[in-house]
């Protein structure tokens, strides 16, 4: 299975590219032709829980300059970790489809789960919902920074260029009503729907030379699915319903299986 970004899989690339670890950087970094200076919590990582060191060689994502770094660590103190920039490029752009998952709240650790392995798949956007039978008590936005850094990390480990958004929560009926993207193709995993597939949906676009998505929106409930009142509402607003498979899913490994099978059928 290849990632969905330009980041390549551990072991391929360029010789040794893999083991040179890569990093975002946040908007504290100070970032100057030849050298960048990461401060605050990043720093604070890089230094007590990744031990590096003078020498090391690091790749550095920049989201606000768009650009990747090749940068060696020239000097670390109490507060900051300097670096000397070898080299800069922008990043590269990605193929589409843009992947877009939608998945309703669940307990907090799966969530957290299902965020790391989408993101180490390739999806672009989370897009977290609540919906009547969504598994979790509280306020979910509480738990907004520790998924967006959970995708951060998740992405640094499979050697990202991009890390995907992720939004506040959202209550379903107002997604299922959002204005589509262009061109898109919106899809709602159903245990109703046992026949039609995602690939299939893909194939019959390019027999009938239709352009492929630009955009592909996943909507995955929570356990025991959405309600018939929200179903009906998505399929109402032109959803597709679609089927992951022919055995009952956890929600967090729906989510998984429908960013994967997305991923192939966009590129078979």
């Amino acid at each position: 299975m290849t990632h969905h970004d330009d980041g390549a899989p551990a072991g391929e690339g360029e010789p040794g590219a893999s083991l040179v670890p890569r990093y975002f950087l946040d908007e504290s970094a100070r970032v100057e032709d030849d050298a960048i200076v990461i401060t605050g919590g990043k720093a604070n990582r890089l230094k007590r829980v990744m031990r590096i060191r003078r020498g090391d060689p690091l790749e550095l994502v920049h989201p606000p300059s768009d650009h990747l770094y090749q940068a060696v660590v020239q000097r670390v103190t109490r507060d900051e970790v300097i670096c000397s920039v070898l080299q800069c490029r922008p990043r590269r752009a990605l193929p589409p489809p843009r992947i877009v998952l939608s998945a309703s709240l669940i307990r907090p650790q799966r969530y957290d789960f299902m965020i790391e392995k989408a993101t180490e798949l390739g999806v672009d956007e989370v897009r977290p919902v609540w919906s009547q039978r969504a598994l979790i008590k509280g306020d979910a936005s509480q738990r907004l920074h520790r998924w967006r850094r959970l995708a951060t990390e998740a992405a640094e480990q499979c050697r990202r260029e991009y890390r995907p958004t992720i939004y506040p929560p959202t209550q379903v009926t107002e997604l299922i009503q959002e204005e589509p993207a262009p061109n898109s193709l919106r899809l709602l995993a159903s245990a109703l729907e046992p026949e039609q597939r995602i690939s299939p949906i893909f194939q019959q676009r390019r027999h009938s030379g239709q352009p492929l998505p630009d955009v592909v929106h996943l909507l995955v409930g929570p356990e025991g699915g959405y309600t018939p009142e929200e179903a009906g509402l998505a399929r109402e607003r032109g959803w597709l319903p679609i089927s992951l498979g022919n055995r009952p899913l956890r929600a967090e490994t729906a989510a998984i299986v429908a960013v994967a099978l997305t991923q192939e059928a966009a590129r078979s």
